[in-house]
């Protein structure tokens, strides 16, 4: 007898055991079922009690999200700059408004509820593919400078900035694979308190060329500038620069050397904000130059500031040992302006009217137009 009769048999004498009421009927059956398994008397009692299971029918997972959502979410994360999925989720109410205003995206039925409802871990696992899909490295041109080293004060956090002013500032190299020769460079600069962007691309790292671009880049802050801080390369730390900080009244520090924690702020803005746009390759092109500044004026300086969300840490907990950040909610650099009692109510408002009138997804296809022009030039 194979074990699919043996349960059948079980089964059936199970049912005779149920419906007997006195003892004599019971041990008859129980004696019945040892003599015919040849088994032990109380491995039949159980098989006899043993109550026969029902298998639950596994039920279908019903996906609130599915892949109709991906197209209208990848538009958004294209318009918001590409954030991680704790900056998107904040932001997508008001980012859908403003597409919604300018008729840039199309949402049918409960689609606009379901985006603004989505968890991080959800939009992380629509947008992976696409993530994937654009993936790279740079190199660091930063040099020491001996000089002014004892006149300019070191500066290793800004956990008691609140009002906005503080600069930090950072140079990108688009020198490809090799930091020889002449190449492009972004003067990168980020204010501590509301994340306001604001970049310049030169040829050459020069002194001359290091203050012209920040002197010109400055006047873009809808705020007066009150200090910088950088890193030990020549391009900051001389005479020049100096005598500039001083005749303007700003004040001005330097982070330690071989310590990038020290302008956290900066370091992470230079993927973001330049990387994701220039790239890692060699650009030797004065028109290519040009070009980057017309977007990093325009397009870009727009979007990174009145769409781009961004995260700010609220305070370090230590726990066990492990230090563990807390943010706080995402907020575009526009958002932060508005909320700072530093900014007078005459710029906050050029600032609304400014707003009111951009249309993100205009301003993301026009970047990407100047962008195919410069992959021409670039070849």
């Amino acid at each position: 007898m194979n074990m699919a009769s043996k349960k059948e048999y079980i089964k059936a004498m199970r049912e005779r055991y149920c419906k007997v009421v006195t003892r004599e009927e019971k041990s008859h059956i129980i004696s019945e079922l040892v003599i015919f398994l040849n088994c032990h008397r109380k491995h039949a009692i159980r098989a006899l009690r043993k109550r026969e299971l029902k298998r639950a029918i596994p039920r279908s997972r019903k996906y609130t999200y599915g892949i109709e959502l991906s197209e209208p979410l990848k538009q958004i994360w294209e318009v918001a700059g590409r954030p991680c999925s704790q900056r998107l989720q904040p932001q997508m109410g008001s980012l859908i408004r403003q597409l919604q205003k300018f008729k840039e995206i199309r949402l049918y039925g409960d689609q606009e509820e379901k985006l603004c409802e989505m968890s991080h871990w959800t939009i992380d696992q629509l947008l992976k593919p696409e993530r994937e899909r654009l993936a790279g490295k740079g190199i660091s041109g930063t040099r020491r400078s001996p000089l002014l080293k004892t006149l300019i004060p070191i500066r290793t956090e800004f956990e008691g900035v609140t009002e906005p002013g503080d600069l930090e500032m950072d140079t990108v190299l688009h020198c490809g694979e090799s930091i020889a020769g002449v190449y492009g460079v972004t003067l990168n600069m980020i204010d501590i308190a509301t994340h306001w962007n604001e970049k310049r691309m030169m040829m050459r790292k020069t002194k001359a060329k290091v203050i012209g671009s920040f002197h010109r880049s400055r006047h873009g802050f809808p705020f007066p500038i009150k200090s910088i801080d950088f890193d030990n390369g020549d391009e900051f730390v001389n005479w020049c620069l100096y005598g500039y900080c001083k005749r303007h009244t700003i004040d001005f520090t330097r982070s330690r050397p071989y310590k990038k924690n020290d302008q956290a702020h900066i370091e992470g803005k230079n993927f973001i904000s330049v990387r994701k746009v220039t790239g890692y390759g060699r650009i030797t092109d004065q028109r290519i130059i040009d070009l980057f500044n017309g977007l990093y004026e325009n397009e870009h300086r727009l979007l990174t500031n009145f769409f781009y969300p961004t995260l700010k840490l609220k305070r370090k907990v230590k726990v066990d040992g492990k230090v563990r950040k807390q943010y706080e909610e995402a907020q575009t650099p526009y958002q932060r302006v508005l909320k700072s009692k530093a900014v007078s109510r005459e710029v906050k408002q050029q600032l609304r009217k400014q707003y009111e009138s951009l249309n993100p997804a205009e301003l993301q296809r026009s970047m990407e137009k100047k962008l195919q022009k410069i992959k021409k030039l670039l070849g």
